[in-house]
C-alpha cells in the first residue's frame, strides 16, 4: 500500500510545525509563555481609571451572524451571549442558572409552568425597551419549523407561553432537568425589527451581518466582512447587570494565518488572541509581554463522515478509518500535548466522563482487517482499496486554519497506509457551513470542532428524527439510541444519569459517526498591559465587559 510515502507525509508534517517555534512543547495544561494569568495580581488602580481604551481581540474564525434564532458557529454565539446581546438567564461557573434579563423566576409545583419577572430598565440599543413581548417573539420564532435555529434541542420540552404584562412572561412546558440552559444560550432578539420579517427570511436578513441592533453591555459599530467586527461599550447597561464595560471600544478580527496572528500579537496590533495554537506559544515563549490563560474547554475535534456516501454507509469502515489514524501522534503534532484522544462525546470536562473509556487505538493491521472485511480491497495492485470498481477515494473538508490542515495531512497520510485516499479540500467557513449543513449535504467528510452543553441533549446530533436539520449532518440514526437520548434532558438523579451518559457512549463508539480525534485545552493570549481577563468552560467572552487595559495610551488609541 505505497510504501513510504505516508510515512514521508507525517515526518513532513511533524518538521514543518516543529520549525514554527523553538524548543520542546509545554506540557499539557501549561502554557509556554513568559507569563500566566496566575503570575500576577491586577495592579492597584482605582475603578474610575479603568475606563477608556481600545482592545484589539484576534481568532481564526469569522462569526458568521449576530441573529440567535438562525447562526450555527461557536463565535457568533458568543459574541450574542456575552457581547452584544442578554439571554434570559445566565450560567456561572458551576453551570447554575442565575438572573439575568429575568430577575426571578417561579416553577409551579409539577414544574410544568415557570414565570419569569423581568427588569424594567433593559433598552435595545435604538432606545426600544424589552420587554416580554421581545422574549415570547424569540420563542415563538425558534419554534417554527420555518425557521433554522440551529438549537431545537434546547427547547423540545417547551410549548407555549403567555405574556402576562410587559415584564411578566409564562411557559408551559414538560418537566425535564435542565429546564433553563437553553436561555443561558439563546440571546433575545427584538421584535419591533425582525416581527415583520417572515420566518423563512430570517436567515437572511441583514440584521444578522449588517445592522444588529442589540440590548446587551456593547453596541454594534461596523462589520468588515472577512476582516473585523467593531463594538462600542453601552453606557446605558444597568448597574445591577454589570454596567457599563470598562472598555470604549471591542475590535474582533479574523486573522486566519497563525503567523501574520503571532506577529500581530507581538507588535502590539492585537491584544488578545482566542484559542492560540501550540506553535503560536512556542513562537512568544519566554515573552513576558505576552501572558497566557488556559482552561479545559468542553470542546472536542473530529472527523464527520457522510453515510450518505457508499464509502462511509458500514459502521465496520468507519471503525476501521478510526483505527487507521495516528491520534496520539495527531495531539502532539498539531496541538504540542494541550489535548488529549478523545474516546467519544463527553469529555473529561463533564462530570459524568469516565476516565476507564478508551480510545480505539492506533492499528493499521486491524483497520486493513476491517475494510476487507466490508469488501473494500486492492484488486488491481495499484496500492487504493476498491469495491465494485469504485476506488477508496474522498475528500476531506476543513477551513483554512492552520491546525486544520496539519490534521488534513496526518489524515491523509495515516489513511494512505491503508489504502485509502484522502484528498485535502480547503473551503473559508461561510462557504463550508451550507456543503456540511445544506440539505443535499455536498460533503464525503469533514473536520469541525463542537464546543458542547453541559445537558448533554445531543438529540440535535443523532436523534433520528434530526435527520435533515442543521446539526444532524451524518444523517446518522440507530433506534436503540434514540430513546436514550431522549430519557437524558429528563433524568435528575446523577446515578441514573450516569448510567444514560456511558450508553450513550457506548453506542456512539459503536457505530462511529464520528471519528473522534481529541479533546482539547484552550490556551488563550494576551498583552501584559491587559488585565481583568478570566475565562472558562462557559467561553472566552464570558468577562469581556470587565476586561481593561492599563497604559496611558490605550485612552487614545
Amino acid at each position: 500500500m505505497r510504501p513510504g510515502g505516508s510515512q514521508f507525509l507525517l515526518a513532513l508534517v511533524v518538521t514543518m510545525i516543529a520549525l514554527t517555534g523553538c524548543g520542546e512543547p509545554p506540557a499539557t495544561g501549561e502554557a509556554n509563555t513568559g507569563w500566566t494569568s496566575a503570575d500576577r495580581a491586577d495592579p492597584d488602580v482605582p475603578e474610575t481609571e479603568r475606563y477608556g481604551g481600545t482592545l484589539v481581540v484576534a481568532g481564526r474564525g469569522d462569526p458568521v451572524s449576530m441573529n440567535s434564532l438562525v447562526s450555527t458557529d461557536f463565535e457568533s454565539g458568543q459574541f450574542q451571549t456575552y457581547v452584544l446581546f442578554v439571554t434570559l438567564v445566565k450560567n456561572d461557573k458551576d453551570y447554575e442558572p442565575q438572573p439575568y434579563f429575568a430577575r426571578s423566576w417561579e416553577f409551579d409545583s409539577d414544574t410544568s409552568e415557570v414565570v419569569f419577572h423581568l427588569r424594567h430598565d433593559l433598552e435595545w440599543h435604538d432606545g426600544t425597551p424589552v420587554t416580554s413581548r421581545d422574549v415570547a417573539f424569540t420563542f415563538e420564532r425558534l419554534k417554527d419549523t420555518a425557521v433554522p435555529f440551529p438549537n431545537p434541542s434546547y427547547f423540545d420540552y417547551w410549548d407555549a407561553v403567555e405574556v402576562i404584562d410587559p415584564v411578566t412572561v409564562r411557559f408551559y412546558l414538560r418537566p425535564h432537568a435542565n429546564a433553563l440552559y437553553g436561555w443561558t444560550r439563546t440571546a433575545i432578539m427584538p421584535e419591533h425589527i425582525l416581527g415583520e420579517v417572515q420566518p423563512a427570511e430570517l436567515e437572511s436578513h441583514r440584521f444578522g451581518t449588517l445592522s444588529p441592533v442589540g440590548n446587551g453591555p456593547f453596541r454594534f459599530v461596523e462589520r468588515v466582512p472577512g476582516d473585523r467586527w467593531v463594538f462600542e461599550a453601552n453606557p446605558d447597561f444597568p448597574a445591577e447587570l454589570g454596567g457599563r464595560p470598562y472598555l470604549d471600544r471591542l475590535i474582533y478580527r479574523q486573522i486566519p494565518d497563525e503567523f501574520a496572528l503571532t506577529a500581530a500579537l507581538r507588535t502590539g496590533e492585537v491584544d488578545l488572541v482566542i484559542e492560540a495554537s501550540p506553535s503560536m506559544l512556542d513562537q512568544v515563549a519566554n515573552d513576558s509581554a505576552v501572558v497566557s490563560i488556559a482552561y479545559s474547554a468542553p470542546e472536542y475535534v473530529f472527523i464527520a463522515w457522510n453515510p450518505r456516501r457508499p464509502e462511509f454507509a458500514d459502521p465496520r469502515v468507519r471503525r476501521a478509518l478510526t483505527a487507521a489514524i495516528d491520534r496520539e501522534t495527531l495531539v502532539q503534532v498539531v496541538l504540542g500535548g494541550h489535548g488529549t484522544v478523545a474516546p467519544g462525546p463527553v469529555g473529561p470536562w463533564h462530570w459524568a466522563h469516565d476516565s476507564a473509556w478508551k480510545p480505539i487505538p492506533y492499528a493499521p493491521e486491524e483497520a486493513a482487517a476491517l475494510l476487507d472485511e466490508a469488501g473494500w480491497v486492492d484488486s488491481d495492485g495499484d496500492g487504493v482499496r476498491d469495491r465494485d470498481g469504485v476506488p477508496f477515494s474522498f475528500q476531506l473538508l476543513a477551513t483554512p486554519r492552520r491546525d486544520r490542515a496539519a490534521i488534513q495531512t496526518l489524515v491523509q497520510a495515516s489513511l494512505g497506509e491503508v489504502g485509502i485516499e484522502a484528498e485535502p479540500l480547503v473551503r473559508e467557513q461561510g462557504a463550508l457551513i451550507p456543503l456540511v449543513i445544506g440539505a443535499d449535504r455536498r460533503f464525503d467528510a469533514v473536520i469541525i470542532g463542537w464546543a458542547r452543553d453541559v445537558p448533554l441533549n445531543d438529540s440535535d446530533l443523532w436523534a433520528c428524527d434530526q435527520v435533515g436539520q442543521p446539526f444532524q449532518f451524518t444523517s446518522y440514526c440507530n433506534p436503540e439510541l434514540d430513546p436514550v437520548l431522549d430519557s437524558i434532558p429528563l433524568t435528575a438523579d446523577r446515578e441514573r444519569l450516569r448510567t444514560l451518559i456511558g450508553r450513550y457512549h457506548d453506542l456512539i463508539v459503536a457505530d462511529q459517526p464520528y471519528t473522534f480525534l481529541y479533546y482539547v485545552d484552550r490556551v488563550d493570549l494576551h498583552r501584559a498591559r491587559v488585565y481583568g481577563v478570566e475565562m472558562d468552560s462557559r467561553g472566552d467572552w464570558v468577562g469581556a465587559v470587565r476586561w481593561w487595559v492599563h497604559d496611558a495610551g490605550a485612552r487614545n488609541r
